[in-house]
């Protein structure tokens, strides 16, 4: 099994979701969103599978400095074409395989993958 990591490099959770993936002997490649952010039609995809509610990281510092008026997002069309503006939006790590696309670092559900 393969599969690709999307994320930044410094991000505490794309660092521990490596490390899981290490750990079991699972191959990934890694794709950066400083240097290749993802297109619409990628987050669009990632937001049928997992919904934009869950993708769209309201947390992090990029949506705390956003302004008032751009913190207000009423459907997934708005939320895409935040995220695609701003990709540090985007909840980190996207796991892709071939059967899954999970969002976020979680090690019980990374657990699924090898189950």
């Amino acid at each position: 099994m393969a599969v690709t990591i999307y994320g930044i490099k410094t991000c505490d959770s794309v660092k521990k979701a490596q490390n899981w993936l290490k750990q079991n002997n699972i191959a990934f490649e890694l794709i950066d969103f400083k240097q290749t952010p993802p297109d619409e039609a990628q987050i669009s995809q990632w937001c049928q599978s997992a919904g934009w509610e869950k993708l769209l990281n309201k947390q992090s510092k990029t949506f705390r400095e956003l302004p008032p008026e751009q913190k207000v997002v009423h459907d997934e069309e708005q939320a895409i074409a935040l995220m695609h503006q701003f990709p540090l939006l985007i909840k980190r790590p996207v796991l892709v395989s071939e059967e899954n696309i999970m969002i976020g670092f979680s090690e019980s559900a990374y657990n699924s993958l090898i189950n």
